[in-house]
């Protein structure tokens, strides 16, 4: 019975003391954590990342109105790193945080604007970080005049279609750099299909092309309808960007008027004086394109022109 008493007993200390190691083990953890250092302590050893950091938007004054912990801000508390920068744990790296951990650090601050659809869009549901992107810490092309090449380039890091679209004969202007992408499209994310800025394909179309616009007393409904009926946005290899050639692109619907439908119907008919038919009755043949009558194709305020004629 006393060796049992004094089990018991040894029993109760021993949880005690327990006890009072897990009370104690907070305060030294608190005693440990990383505090806030300043930006001008990360400058001192990271000089050539905060000369660069300076030349963007991350390093002007609206930045550090907005956040006093500059550096700090994305990578968190530098006060471990500062004591012993050897040790790995102790460093303030964003390596190996997932994309969403990492969009998450700038939509802290970048949540309206063009990045106010990010959350649900499709490059972020498809697992893109911002950073697969932009670089934080300089411009990814340090010449002004190559930027919005170099924003194309970034797109054609995934989209290879697309710039193979863009090397045929009829293009918009991307390659050349006289507009980018992001003049059509919000990567970041949009309420439209195909990430386009405005709220339908032709409202993006006419923000260039406003002579297309209207309206018009005489309307074509395809074009009222969607331009891409016709053409194709990215490159083509027929003229004006058309999905194909003119009379075969109209043919589309105009199948069944009173022109002939295809090249060898309307020939003319044998009579006493032509008993053979003669196939240059085609209006196909030569100089014969559905535009050389209807010029107007898009519209026409012409009173006397139903057909599109001018």
């Amino acid at each position: 019975m006393r060796f049992r008493g004094f089990t018991i007993t040894l029993l109760v200390v021993a949880a005690a003391l327990v006890a009072g190691w897990a009370r104690a083990a907070p305060q030294a953890g608190a005693a440990s954590a990383a505090t806030y250092v300043g930006s001008e302590t990360c400058a001192t050893c990271h000089d050539k990342e905060a000369a660069k950091l300076a030349e963007t938007s991350h390093g002007r004054a609206g930045f550090a109105a907005k956040s006093p912990h500059g550096c700090e801000t994305c990578h968190g508390p530098g006060s471990l790193h500062v004591d012993d920068p050897d040790i790995k744990a102790n460093q303030p790296t964003l390596a190996g945080k997932s994309a969403q951990e990492l969009s998450a650090i700038c939509t802290t601050c970048h949540t309206s604007g063009a990045q106010q659809y990010w959350a649900g869009s499709r490059h972020e549901t498809r697992g893109l970080a911002c950073t697969d992107c932009h670089s934080v810490h300089n411009f990814k092309s340090d010449n002004a005049q190559l930027k919005a090449v170099s924003a194309m380039d970034q797109c054609f890091n995934c989209h290879k279609d697309v710039r193979a679209e863009t090397f045929k004969n009829s293009h918009h202007p991307i390659r050349e750099g006289k507009i980018s992408c992001a003049d059509c499209h919000n990567p970041h994310g949009t309420v439209t299909a195909k990430l386009i800025k405005a709220s339908s394909v032709n409202e993006q179309c006419y923000t260039c092309h406003t002579e297309k616009r209207g309206p018009f007393l005489w309307e074509h409904p395809p074009v009222r309808e969607n331009c891409l009926n016709c053409h194709t946005p990215h490159g083509s290899n027929h003229i004006k960007l058309q999905r194909t050639t003119v009379p075969f692109i109209c043919q589309q619907c105009h199948s069944n008027t009173r022109h002939p439908g295809t090249l060898y119907d309307g020939l003319r008919a044998p009579t006493l004086e032509n008993e053979e038919p003669n196939p240059l009755a085609s209006n196909r043949l030569f100089n014969r394109a559905c535009l050389d009558c209807h010029a107007a194709i898009h519209g026409s305020n012409h009173p006397s022109s139903p057909y599109l004629a001018h």
